[in-house]
């Protein structure tokens, strides 16, 4: 089986994209739908964190059935689909991807994906870091709406902790 390069530039002229209205799929309506969707219960899509001189690999795997909104990235970068298929909204465009696939990324790209198969997805970006927090502070925007459901999980986590230690008192 062949892998095929995906280049965003070319892709969004392809007859096979279906194009929405560019009002539809605005940065501002994606980070509204990511607002309600986060107050939902979520999904585990398990991380794996590689790194290779001047690399950054990060791979997530989203299962089938999953609805996942990737968040806006800083930096034009590599996304390499290994296992799994799924449709995709890029720049207004869904796109079926299907494994092996490369896609190149631009810098504020957000993407929504739909999983039909589970999905193998990894993330290429060129950096010297390895700190987690770190790369996904720089690499990454979040979202306010993210940002006050990381400090929402935080809470409970917190909340965890404390019945847990007053139980065993």
């Amino acid at each position: 089986m062949s892998t095929q390069l995906v280049d965003q530039s070319l892709v969004r002229n392809q007859d096979e994209g279906t194009r929405l209205a560019e009002a539809d799929c605005s940065l501002d309506n994606v980070n509204r739908l990511e607002a309600e969707l986060l107050k939902l219960p979520q999904i585990d899509c398990p991380l794996h964190h590689n790194f290779a001189p001047h690399i950054y690999l990060r791979e997530i795997t989203m299962p089938e059935g999953a609805f996942v909104i990737g968040r806006e990235h800083t930096t034009e970068h590599f996304n390499i689909i290994l296992t799994g298929r799924a449709s995709v909204l890029m720049d207004g465009v869904i796109h079926e991807i299907q494994a092996p696939c490369i896609i190149k990324s631009n810098a504020g790209v957000r993407k929504i994906l739909y999983i039909h198969e589970t999905m193998r997805w990894a993330t290429v970006h060129p950096t010297d870091e390895t700190n987690i927090e770190i790369l996904e502070e720089t690499l990454t925007v979040k979202t306010p709406a993210y940002r006050d459901h990381e400090m929402r999980k935080q809470l409970e986590d917190f909340q965890k902790k404390l019945i847990e230690l007053k139980e065993k008192q």
